[in-house]
């Protein structure tokens, strides 16, 4: 009796647990705020707002924030492109100050078809450069004036066939045939050894060493060789040609005698002058006369112009 009862009171203790536990759970999973009496329930976290953290009090001379200035970003560079090296450029040449020109304020008359072929009146500086070699020299008699003459510029062609600057002393009367006739040479390319003054020779009133040099050349104030009056020189109306191979002749005397070789004039070599010659047909086109035309003594070289009035 004694155990049935104890027994049964043990069941019903252990249902009102299990229904307490029930109970309690029931009330954790609907939220109750009650709890079991017999069991006390954890208090439930209180659902209250985290407090903000206090901020740092910022002194108030630092309260201008600079904002930082992001890093640019890097823009990869291209390998720079090799300069070529420049190419030396030459140094010009300086071109030389003309001179001045020398017949500035003289008479000047030029070819009509080519103005290489002048002449002009004589400058201070040709009357200084011929008195006293080909023209007397002052105080001594003389029958021309220089007036009367004329400084000739050509261009001619030497023995080797290269162009040459030549001059000649003429007379007015005769300058323009004497351009003329030197430029229709030069057209022909007719060779000349040597077209200077006889001044550059050095002899005083003696064209000996012009000819010997086998140049050409017009005026020289001096005698007929072995007589008493005046050449066709003296007055610049006369012009010897390539001396050495057309000499002047007579009685046995050669001038210049360097020509001997020269005397046999069947005997036709390279510039020597005969009726068929370029430089005789253009002469004697103008007027001129011609010494290997003269009777008795011969002057090949020689080519002169009788002027009117004048008496030697």
């Amino acid at each position: 009796m004694y155990r049935s009862e104890n027994t049964r009171y043990n069941g019903a203790m252990r249902k009102k647990r299990a229904l307490l536990m029930t109970t309690v759970c029931i009330c954790l999973l609907l939220g109750c705020e009650g709890a079991a009496p017999a069991l006390e329930a954890a208090p439930a976290p209180t659902d209250a707002p985290t407090p903000a953290p206090t901020a740092t009090p910022v002194e108030e001379k630092q309260a201008v924030i600079v904002a930082a200035t992001p890093e640019p970003t890097a823009i990869p560079q291209a390998s720079p492109t090799p300069t070529p090296t420049p190419t030396p450029v030459p140094t010009a040449t300086p071109v030389p100050t003309p001179s001045p020109d020398p017949f500035a304020g003289q008479k000047k008359v030029s070819h009509r078809k080519d103005d290489r072929f002048f002449y002009v009146t004589l400058t201070d500086e040709l009357k200084a450069r011929i008195t006293g070699m080909s023209y007397p020299a002052e105080g001594e008699p003389c029958r021309i004036s220089y007036d009367d003459l004329r400084y000739v510029r050509i261009l001619y062609i030497d023995f080797d066939g290269a162009e040459q600057e030549g001059e000649l002393m003429v007379n007015r009367r005769v300058a323009d045939d004497v351009i003329d006739i030197f430029y229709k040479l030069f057209q022909k390319q007719y060779p000349l050894a040597s077209v200077k003054l006889v001044d550059d020779y050095g002899q005083p009133g003696d064209d000996g060493d012009s000819m010997r040099a086998n140049n050409t050349s017009a005026f020289c104030y001096r005698q007929v060789t072995g007589t008493s009056h005046l050449s066709w020189h003296s007055f610049g109306a006369a012009i010897d040609i390539n001396p050495l191979q057309n000499p002047y002749m007579n009685k046995g005397r050669v001038s210049p005698e360097e020509a001997r070789e020269y005397l046999d004039r069947k005997d036709k070599r390279p510039h020597m002058i005969d009726h068929s010659d370029y430089a005789y047909k253009v002469f004697t086109a103008h007027g001129w006369k011609w010494g290997g035309d003269w009777n008795g003594d011969k002057d090949y070289q020689h080519f002169y112009k009788e002027l009117s009035g004048v008496k030697r």
